[in-house]
């Protein structure tokens, strides 16, 4: 018989055949896993309160969409059709009939978004979040132009060159605004949006300028640095900017995720958009990580009284799978020319099957408003553990099921994750010193009570 592969092994395997990545090498190599708990390789369970950061907001194995993929994938047509041929089938889902097509995913998505965009939409589809934040930004860029009255013909001598850099033309060059701390992708004009470590900087390229605007969180919004000097600010960067090109768009996570689980002013941050949006920039809402219920409601611009100009969402969307979706406002953005933008795995059957089955799921058991009444309970616990371990940690913050528990040093914060992980509870670091808590939002009392039994076990380890 052969030997059983260990965890250890397996590691060692994947250290020597694949690339570096995020993986946590002292971490679980991860089975299967059922709602809110995970299988490890070594026979061992664990607590998932990372939700696969913020991936799986229904859970492990949700019935719902476990089904729909099965009767995507039975049917013939998986992902063998590429984004050149649209498909439908009908699949049945908790004795409902679903239809599973791009136009029936579209449309639920311009229907859960109607609160924050109440205005005609259309939707283009990506396969990741990341790769729909680069849209959100190329859409931005083209319809700048569009109104500038460049045509397709503009860009023949560029296209016949030998040589072509784009900094030697201003058809290229663009400037955006995102905030500090942000995290949107790693590849792409997402990667210049991201502020998160330094080392996400390598091998940036763009013919794009990026201002970077200090998060207007609570600590910002004080006497020292008010509204009217934050204004001032953004004034002079948008000014420095525009030597180089035109700022057409605003790129930003309604709460900061990687950055560190950052809540800004909610008045603060609708002062700024209005006045952005009054010089004509763009207002992008990346909800990759804070959409379809994560913050306690369907998306957290809900809170802050924000309507975007478009609004970009991944992550949970396909409940594990790739899909990534842009959502714009269609008077202001008019479709793109035929072969402008496209793709061979944008909105697979079965990653529509599946968004489709997930958007249901969330809906019809309310998993947003669960997301905010679980998450008062989890934060009002972890406060309570706050004031009884105040040596170590700092702050605890958070919007539904997305939560921030800042220490006092890493060193500590890494002490802790590492304890929680060997005791069955798998959490994960955001930002310089803090632990993030983004359960799955199907996650029960009983379970969040377990978590925090192990959580403070190891707080006194």
């Amino acid at each position: 018989m052969p030997e059983k592969i260990t965890k250890k092994h397996y590691f060692l395997k994947e250290k020597e055949l694949i690339g570096s990545s995020t993986v946590d090498f002292d971490g679980p190599v991860i089975t299967g896993g059922e709602g809110v708990i995970g299988y490890d390789l070594d026979g061992k369970k664990f607590l998932d309160f990372t939700g696969q950061i913020s991936l799986l907001n229904t859970g492990y194995g949700p019935e719902e969409v476990v089904s729909a993929i099965c009767q995507q994938a039975r049917g013939g047509a998986h992902s063998c059709i590429s984004a050149d041929f649209p498909y439908l089938k009908e699949i049945i889902v908790k004795n409902k009939k679903l239809e599973v097509s791009r136009l029936a995913l579209a449309k639920k998505l311009i229907e859960i978004t109607d609160k924050i965009m109440p205005f005609k939409k259309r939707v283009f589809f990506e396969v990741s979040g990341a790769t729909a934040v680069n849209l959100a930004a190329k859409i931005a860029q083209i319809n700048h132009l569009r109104n500038r009255g460049i045509k397709t013909e503009d860009f023949q001598r560029h296209f016949e060159s030998d040589i072509f850099i784009p900094l030697q033309s201003d058809l290229f060059e663009f400037s955006f605004l995102a905030f500090r701390n942000a995290f949107h992708g790693r590849h792409g004009l997402a990667q210049l949006f991201t502020n998160s470590k330094t080392k996400q900087l390598w091998a940036a390229s763009a013919s794009c300028a990026v201002g970077r605007l200090p998060f207007p969180s609570p600590e910002t919004n004080s006497d020292i640095f008010s509204r009217s000097i934050y204004k001032i600010r953004t004034a002079c960067l948008i000014y420095e900017l525009e030597k180089f090109a035109p700022v057409v768009a605003f790129v930003f996570e309604p709460v900061q995720g990687e950055g560190g689980i950052n809540i800004p002013d909610g008045a603060f941050l609708k002062d700024l958009i209005h006045y952005l949006r009054s010089r004509d920039i763009c207002i992008i809402a990346d909800e990759v990580q804070t959409g379809l219920g994560r913050t306690g409601k369907m998306w957290a611009c809900e809170y802050f009284g924000i309507e975007p100009d478009m609004l970009v969402t991944s992550k949970s969307l396909g409940a594990g799978l790739p899909i990534g979706a842009v959502i714009v406002n269609d008077k202001k953005f008019p479709d793109l020319e035929p072969g402008m933008h496209s793709g061979s795995h944008h909105a697979t059957p079965l990653a529509c099957a599946a968004a489709i089955a997930n958007i249901d799921k969330i809906i019809r058991e309310n998993l947003a408003e669960q997301s905010a009444n679980h998450g008062i309970y989890l934060l009002t616990r972890l406060k309570a553990i706050k004031n009884n371990c105040s040596s170590m940690i700092s702050d605890v913050r958070g919007l539904g099921l997305m939560i921030r528990i800042e220490f006092y040093s890493a060193e500590r914060r890494d002490k802790v994750l590492k304890s929680c992980k060997e005791n069955g509870l798998l959490l994960a670091s955001a930002g310089a010193k803090a632990i993030r808590m983004t359960p799955p939002l199907i996650v029960t009392i009983p379970e969040i009570d377990k978590a925090l039994k192990i959580f403070e076990r190891s707080l006194k380890d």
